[in-house]
Parts: structure tokens; sequence; C-alpha cells
């Protein structure tokens, strides 16, 4: 059990790493260290751990080339919860819709930033993307309000976040996803990933660690398919630490 010494230590870092996230802009999410296969994807033995800014979990053909393809048929986005308990089993109808949408409209923007044009028929230029969402669970906002503004008492989040990975009363979404040649069924990528909430003084909504999650992972997804379409990989290099996440691999 840490000492009050310790906890008040890192109620300071909390603290500084709120003020700076103000100054940078920075996600209030971050990666989770690992994701729980869902079975969506069927296979995993291609899969390896990520490196870098690339998901935990990926796959990327090296004989595939990116720039053969110019379109993009988007499957509809699915929830799918895993074997025994789940909160995507527990959801109302209404959460349910909003993260299909959610998903939906993410790869959609996803895919008009890196220039895919949008397609309903398969062809020798057409990509087939499918994507679940694996885990969503929403935040308890009041007690994730009392952590981050009664910083005293958060020596106990600190240990569970050191343990864990993941500071308490947050939320956390994971999501599976594929590219496929439309025609063969050939798997070109394939990712799954994980991201937890933050404490974060900005937004107490109990889906914002999730709508937050989606969007790091549009931003990256982008910016892994523009660069796709430049040099005709669909491996990712790994890339030195951004500001942020080396803020995030050293506060709760």
């Amino acid at each position: 059990m840490p000492s009050f010494r310790n906890g008040h230590g890192r109620s300071r870092a909390l603290l500084a790493a709120v003020a700076v996230s103000f100054l940078c802009g920075c996600s209030a999410t971050k990666q989770a260290r690992e994701v729980e296969r869902s079975g969506f994807l069927g296979s995993y033995s291609s899969l390896r751990k990520g490196n870098g800014d690339e998901p935990l979990l990926m796959y990327a053909d090296p004989a595939a080339d990116c720039r053969k393809y110019t379109k993009v048929m988007i499957d509809p986005v699915t929830l799918w919860a895993k074997p025994g308990d789940s909160w995507l089993q527990k959801l109302e109808p209404k959460d349910r819709d909003m993260l299909r949408k959610l998903g939906t409209e993410t790869v959609q923007d996803v895919m008009n930033k890196a220039r895919f044009e949008v397609v309903t028929q398969p062809g020798p230029d057409v990509m087939r993307v499918r994507m679940a969402l694996t885990e969503a669970d929403k935040a308890n906002v009041l007690l994730k309000e009392g952590a981050v503004l009664a910083p005293y008492v958060t020596a106990p989040a600190a240990l569970y976040s050191e343990t864990t990975g993941q500071a308490l009363f947050t939320g956390d979404a994971a999501f599976e996803l594929e590219l496929l040649d439309s025609r063969t069924g050939q798997r070109l990528y394939a990712a799954a990933d994980k991201r937890v909430g933050k404490l974060d003084v900005r937004d107490f909504h109990e889906w914002d660690d999730v709508k937050e999650a989606f969007k790091s992972w549009g931003e990256r997804g982008a910016r892994r398919l523009v660069n796709c379409r430049t040099t005709g990989s669909f491996a990712s290099s790994p890339k030195e630490q951004s500001f942020e996440e080396k803020i995030d691999n050293n506060v709760p």
C-alpha cells in the first residue's frame, strides 16, 4: 500500500498532467496494456504485437500493394460481445444505436480523409472494411469527477491504475477491424486495439471516454491509410513516442 507521501506525489503528477492536457490538447484516453480477442476476426494466428503508434495487435500482408485500391466497401459496424459477462450485452437499445452510428461515421471519415471512394459493389480496385466494437464501458461520471476534484483521496486510485493500466471510474472501448480484397476475400490488414479513459476535468459525460477512443482511432487510421496510399505498404513503421504518449506512460 503506498504511503500518504507517495500518494500525494502521484496526486501532484495527476494535476500536472491535467494542466498539460489543457495546454497541448492531448487525448483524454490512452492505449490500454492489452486487448482480449473477441472472435470477430476468426483467426488471430498471423497477428503480432504492435509497436510504437500501431494497434496492440496487428497484421499487414507484406505482399499487398495498397496503391492498387482506390475504392472501399464498408460493412455496417457491429457490436461483438465476448462470451460471458460483457457491458455490450447490457446496453440499452439507444446506446447500442449510438455506438453503431459512431463506429460507422468514424470509418467513413477515415476513408474520406484517405481519399477512398465509398462504393457498394466489389471490384479489382475495391477494398472491403469489416469492423466491430468489442468492448464499450461508460465512465462512472460522479466518481470520476470526485477523483479529479479531490486529489488527496487518489492514492488508492493511483495504485489501481498502476496495477491495471486504467484509472478508476473511467470508460474504455476496444475494436477489431480487417481490410479485405473485395473480390477474393484476401486479408490485407487486421488490427485489434483498446483505449481507456484518463482522469480529465474537461468532460464528464458517461460516454466521453468511448467517443475519445474513436476519435483517436480515426486520426491514427487516417494517417496510416494516407501513408499506405503513398508507400503501397499496409504496414506502418514504428515512430518515436509523441509528447502526449510519454505523459501517458508516466502518469496514471
